[in-house]
């Protein structure tokens, strides 16, 4: 007896010379919803708090520790969103050097100029390496996003410095 006529319930003429594509039916009014619900519920939750998902990551959480982290970690440490952290910090780069930039967002102009090598080395690391831990993808995004960093604080120079090279000792 094969496989497909062991399992009668799950048989699909279309799938005949594929056994691993005819699943076992699940019981129930709407078999194979559940999943597909769950799976969707938890992305959405996933999604509204990745913002806190990202401070745990970057306080060293695992990210195995929940399904949230892990995806969340999946995605930051993808290489469309490295590059597109990696060129957001190039582009402060280049303002910083380039004509003085209005006052829309208060960047902390001087701290990226004494930081600038140490940017570059971060961008090119996003770029570059396709092995960076979430934890350091995950500080480099909340230097980029968070009000309250380094980058945004007037008159803290040396901060910046040293919250650009603990997040590159992370990468």
């Amino acid at each position: 007896m094969t496989d497909l006529t062991k399992h009668r319930s799950s048989y699909n003429p279309w799938i005949i010379g594929f056994p691993f594509l005819a699943a076992p039916r699940t019981p129930g009014r709407h078999p194979g919803r559940e999943p597909l619900r769950r799976s969707w519920l938890i992305a959405l939750r996933c999604r509204l708090c990745r913002n806190a998902i990202d401070r745990e990551l970057a306080a060293g959480a695992d990210p195995d520790s929940s399904e949230c982290r892990h995806l969340r970690a999946a995605e930051l440490t993808a290489a469309s969103n490295r590059e597109a952290l990696a060129a957001a910090y190039e582009r402060h780069l280049v303002a910083a050097t380039s004509i003085p930039p209005l006052d829309v967002v208060p960047v902390n102009w001087s701290g990226v100029r004494a930081a600038a090598p140490r940017l570059d080395r971060l961008a090119q690391r996003l770029r570059a390496d396709p092995r960076v831990r979430a934890q350091g993808v995950a500080r480099a995004r909340l230097l980029l996003t968070d009000g309250d960093s380094a980058l945004y604080a007037k008159d803290e120079d040396l901060t910046l410095v040293d919250e650009v090279r603990s997040t590159l000792a992370l990468l």
